[in-house]
């Protein structure tokens, strides 16, 4: 059982570590204030909620948090909560990081990890774990909650023409290298409402996994949907159900 509470509230924050779309490129406006509330769905049943939000500070600097956790009768097999946050610089290549944490509890395998961005030497740092580390870093390295920011900058940046982006997460000791494809265009439904969107595909080099994305240019290139596919089945979902702060832009929302 404990097992199976890591891997399903691994799955949660996996699928919610990823971003957004965009329909057309032009010139990049870091967002203003949100915050968006997922519900997260294994086998048609809602097990969890996933809250993310993302504050735009003075001095072109930015913080950015995720809190997910099982509700409901869930939180008797799966107890843990995870809460991430990062902070650091608006730049133009994006978003840069100076500090993530991550701390997990409410169950036998709680644990806290603090990375810190040293940007002149090109490392990142982990010195509270139980096993500290340090690893190299290139330029356009990001952690791995910030990556929807990101994905928001560079899609704007390059519209369509970008079906392929290369991210490099620093998580767990080294770089991880994940792939995002833009496979098309869709409709969906969610309780905020019918969307076009994109539907983008993020994959893991080092695994089978991989994510799907739909991600609406309606909500400021917002992920409105998005799944966690392993050993060719389905083993979450994410739906939006609330949300606040995103200008809506007309004419996006609907049917196509």
């Amino acid at each position: 059982m404990k097992r199976c509470s890591r891997q399903w509230l691994g799955w949660m924050v996996f699928a919610m570590a990823i971003g957004s779309g965009a329909a057309a490129a032009e010139t990049f406006r870091p967002p203003g204030d949100f915050s968006a509330r997922y519900a997260v769905e294994r086998t048609g049943l809602t097990l969890g909620r996933a809250d993310l939000s993302y504050r735009r500070l003075p001095g072109e600097r930015y913080h950015y948090r995720l809190y997910t956790r099982a509700v409901g009768l869930a939180r008797w097999l799966f107890p843990a909560q995870v809460r991430e946050e990062s902070r650091g610089r608006i730049v133009e290549d994006g978003f840069r990081p100076e500090v993530y944490r991550y701390q997990r509890t409410g169950g036998d395998d709680a644990r806290e990890a603090e990375l810190r961005f040293d940007w002149q030497a090109l490392e990142v740092v982990n010195d509270i774990a139980d096993y500290p580390w340090r690893a190299e870093i290139t330029h356009d390295t990001i952690d791995r909650v910030i990556s929807p920011l990101q994905l928001m900058h560079d899609l704007t940046e390059r519209g369509e023409e970008a079906n392929r982006l290369v991210y490099r997460i620093a998580d767990g000791g080294r770089l991880k290298t994940y792939l995002l494809t833009i496979e098309g265009k869709e409709t969906v439904n969610t309780p905020q409402g019918r969307f076009r969107v994109l539907r983008i595909e993020r994959r893991d080099t080092d695994s089978d996994r991989h994510t799907i994305l739909w991600c609406a240019p309606a909500l400021g290139y917002l992920a409105v949907q998005v799944e966690q596919w392993e050993d060719g089945s389905r083993s979450a979902r994410l739906v939006l159900e609330s949300l606040e702060g995103l200008r809506r832009e007309p004419g996006m929302r609907g049917g196509g």
